[in-house]
């Protein structure tokens, strides 16, 4: 065990001592690195954003329901009893057709229009407040009230929260996508840069061999410069984000004030920025992988 240690530790210096020694090249790999992952970890930022705020928007998921003119109090209470015993329900509040025409009359300048009028001409209703704006929540409420022969009209917001889950999913596939292609990018730059270290150091390989040195033993220092070439541009891609989503977040917070929203503009750093970190390590150490298989 302790010489398995101490063939690691040789080699995590000698990649050190490698990196040092030519930094202005390892300086210009990591921020090409960091660049690239930048772009799409903007989108993933965003996205999560995004997820966020549609999450302080689910209160506003609302059915509105309209009962036919001749339908009793019981009936009208009975389905109150009903969608209240539902899971996906957060609130149900009752407007009957007199409170309506009142609130009505109140928006108007000239009250008397409405007392003309031989009768009433607006229902009662019932206001379905939901748990939360996804499809699955609303799809059982509106088919129960669908199949109630007092309703006479349902006005669900169901279009716009199936647009916005819809937005927020081909979001996502496309930064996924994105992100496959600046990772394919990524290996070529690294295993291409791990490969040319290997010509470099061609006549010490050899030496290595003559001596008895091992395959893995060789390798080892390539496959950790991969890693630290890909760490390095995951903490650059980590910091760039960092910096942008701190500039960007005080004129997003005045935009949302201007909304009466108080969404804030946030980046997860254990979240988002330890998968970059964790994706850009493993990308390094595969593009270093994929060099000394081909060189073999």
């Amino acid at each position: 065990m302790k010489n398995w240690l101490n063939q690691h530790t040789l080699a995590l210096d000698l990649v050190l001592q490698r990196l040092k020694n030519h930094w202005l090249n390892t300086l210009i790999i990591c921020m090409v690195i960091g660049i690239t992952v930048t772009l799409p970890g903007l989108l993933f930022v965003a996205l999560d954003n995004l997820q966020d705020m549609s999450g302080a928007i689910k209160q506003d998921a609302q059915i509105s329901v309209f009962f036919k003119p001749a339908t009793s109090s019981n009936l009208i209470q009975r389905l109150i009893n009903d969608t209240q015993g539902l899971p996906q329900v957060k609130e149900v509040r009752y407007v009957s057709k007199e409170d309506a025409i009142e609130q009505l009359s109140q928006q108007f300048s000239q009250k008397n229009l409405l007392v003309d009028l031989p009768q009433n001409p607006l229902p009662d209703a019932v206001f379905i407040t939901l748990t939360d704006t996804q499809p699955a929540t609303v799809k059982p409420v509106q088919t129960l009230l669908q199949t109630r022969p007092e309703v006479d009209e349902i006005v669900i917001d169901s279009v716009w929260i199936e647009r916005l889950h819809s937005m927020l999913q081909l979001g996502k596939r496309i930064a996924i996508i994105f992100a496959s292609l600046l990772g394919i990018a990524m290996i070529t730059v690294i295993s291409n840069t791990v490969r040319m270290q290997v010509l470099t150091h061609e006549a010490e390989i050899e030496v290595s061999r003559l001596i008895g040195a091992t395959h893995s033993f060789i390798r080892r220092p390539f496959l950790y410069m991969g890693g630290a070439y890909g760490l390095g541009g995951g903490l650059i891609a980590v910091a760039l984000l960092f910096a942008i989503v701190w500039n960007l977040r005080q004129p997003v917070q005045l935009l949302a004030n201007n909304y009466q929203s108080h969404f804030q503009l946030a980046f997860h750093l254990v979240h988002v920025g330890g998968l970059i970190l964790l994706c850009t390590t493993a990308i390094g150490w595969i593009a270093a992988f994929i060099a000394l298989t081909q060189k073999k």
